[in-house]
């Protein structure tokens, strides 16, 4: 809006012209005091006016390069010599405000005001002084006063409005930009806010007749005609918003939002068959462009949750659009993204592939590609995908995070160091994304039992991102198993467990630690609570809770959980030993 750009004009100006250089050595002028009591001035003699010509000169310098307090010192200077001096003032006001000293910038632009209260540019700039502090008030009588004095200035009756607007005179606003109107036209940007400003009031008639005048106006606008049909839809006015959605529709056969509107409208009517069946002709015609229906497609993903029982109607309009537009990528993506919202990666997986088929230069089609690898755990297609994608993106550090994962999963460790390594140095400032880099750094260095490079990596890993609750757990879990720094471990895995609360992987981690410290009550206690939150269905933690219950002498206990946890099947080495010896096996 115009507004902001004459705020912003006023906060900019720098005066450095033949005006700055005539007011320094000006003539001081008599004030009044009463009729009878007259007080003159003194003009500088010639040798100080000489003087405040070259202080104005060497201040103005100043002020060009920035050296602010030497600039503010030159003119005081001035005001020694000249205290009437208000054009000293205002530069340094100016000087304020680049500042961002406001307090002080409406000291001195109150200064300059009192000095020559007929000069535009101060009162515009202790207006914008006031509107930068929140003085509406102050501001609001200041451009009321402006107006007077400067009648054909726009900006300042735009000024005012907004001052009246955001101080809720919605009423005095919409005069002022009634004058505004009168003295300078039609402006969009005043019709609009008066529109606004009158739905504030409930006044919904007058609104509707602000947006009309922009019609009016401009009859081939369409979206203006766009704006008065909204009002219309709000309203629940649907014969006159459908019929300006028609005659949007006779301008733009192809706009988007009006055939969605009207689509709605339909629906809204109990004609929700009617309204799909009007949008699949929509989307069956080859010369209503793809981006159109993608307009139309995507409310269906922004708003899934509300919209799941209009699923299949997206899926319906998706399969449509790619039988319509089978070469382009654009639409295959967007029906990639529904069947991937709703959990059919297959389907998805299928789109996203046809996608990059037709263009392999879009990253966020081959990121979800990986994505869906990864949530399928199937390590060889993502190891073989994320290869690809570097051939096209070979600065994209997610693209290498993923393939470091994937050669991990594979157990080709040293390929997996290297990856990751590699993909590291190209995370910039994505803090997160780097310690997530050294967390996957950390569980290949530990799986290669290079325990010191592993600690180092978790330890950087926690620097760039101290709450990451997985490394933390990771961290602690591994330092247990090797009996090391177990203070720090249980450190690490006391506050993951603050972190993400309830989680049985962290709290069977802080319980095993506890084993490691001896502590079997304690570790008795911390089990309980992991198994509770979810692990009892874990046949780790079951085989966990018999070995502290052996450690606290019930035998026959542990021996049962050992016999769970191989029913539900647990990673150990040993529980075949357990439960045919009948003991503890470390």
């Amino acid at each position: 809006m115009k507004l902001f750009t004459a705020i912003a004009y006023i906060l900019s100006l720098v005066f450095i012209s033949e005006a700055s250089f005539a007011l320094a050595a000006q003539e001081k002028k008599k004030k009044k005091k009463t009729d009878e009591e007259k007080t003159e001035v003194t003009k500088p003699d010639k040798a100080s006016s000489v003087k405040l010509t070259n202080l104005f000169l060497e201040a103005e310098k100043l002020k060009v390069t920035e050296d602010w307090e030497s600039a503010i010192s030159t003119y005081r200077e001035v005001l020694k010599i000249d205290p009437s001096n208000h054009n000293a003032h205002f530069q340094i006001a100016q000087i304020y405000i680049n500042q961002n000293k406001a307090e002080d910038a409406e000291i001195e632009a109150k200064e300059a005001v009192k000095g020559d209260a007929s000069n535009r540019w101060y009162l515009e700039t202790l207006a914008a002084i006031y509107m930068a502090q929140g003085k509406t008030k102050e501001a609001t009588e200041t451009y009321k006063n402006m107006i007077q004095k400067f009648p054909n200035n726009p900006e300042t009756f735009l000024n005012l409005g907004y001052m009246q607007a955001r101080a809720g005179q919605f009423d005095a606003a919409i005069k002022t930009y009634d004058q505004y109107e009168k003295l300078f036209g039609m402006d969009e940007s005043v019709v609009l806010e008066k529109k606004n400003m009158y739905l504030r009031l409930n006044k919904f008639n007058d609104a509707v007749g602000e947006m009309h005048k922009l019609v009016e106006a401009f009859p081939g606008e369409v979206d203006y005609l766009l704006m008065e049909a909204e009002l219309y839809r709000a309203n629940r006015m649907k014969d006159k918003a459908t019929a300006l959605y028609k005659r949007i529709l006779e301008l733009e056969p192809e706009n988007a939002q009006a055939l969605l509107a009207l689509a709605d409208l339909d629906s809204q009517g109990g004609n929700a068959e009617q309204s799909l069946e009007s949008l699949k002709k929509i989307f069956e015609n080859p010369k209503t462009d793809v981006d159109t229906k993608i307009k139309i497609l995507f409310p269906y993903l922004q708003y899934w949750e509300v919209q799941k029982a209009k699923k299949q109607d997206a899926f319906d309009l998706a399969e449509i659009l790619t039988a319509t537009h089978p070469e382009d990528p654009k639409a295959f993506a967007i029906k990639g993204d529904l069947y991937y919202f709703d959990s059919q990666f297959d389907k998805a997986l299928a789109s996203y592939k046809r996608a990059i088929e037709l263009n392999k230069d879009v990253l966020q089609v081959w990121q979800q590609i990986l994505v869906i690898y990864n949530t399928q755990r199937d390590w060889a297609n993502l190891q073989k995908t994320a290869t690809e994608a570097l051939e096209y993106f070979p600065n994209q550090a997610v693209v290498y995070l993923f393939k470091g994962g994937a050669e991990q999963q594979n157990k080709e460790y040293e390929k997996a160091v290297s990856t990751l390594l590699k993909g590291e140095k190209m995370t910039a400032d994505n803090e997160k994304l780097r310690a997530q880099f050294w967390a996957n750094i950390g569980d290949v260095y530990h799986s290669l039992n290079k325990y010191v490079e592993s600690d180092s990596a978790y330890d950087r890993s926690l620097k760039h991102d101290a709450e990451n609750a997985y490394v933390l757990n990771n961290y602690s879990y591994y330092l247990s198993l090797r009996k090391q720094n177990l203070e720090k471990a249980k450190q690490m895995s006391a506050y993951s467990n603050k972190l993400e609360p309830n989680n049985s992987s962290f709290l069977d981690t802080y319980a095993w630690i506890l084993v490691q410290l001896n502590d079997f009550a304690g570790a008795k206690e911390w089990q309980e609570k992991a198994m509770k939150a979810g692990g009892d269905k874990s046949g780790t933690i079951l085989e966990h809770y018999g070995d502290i219950l052996f450690h606290l002498g019930s035998k026959d206990e542990a021996l049962n959980y050992w016999k769970q946890a191989k029913e539900l099947g647990t990673d150990s080495g040993t529980i075949d030993r357990k439960i045919a010896e009948g003991k503890y096996i470390e």
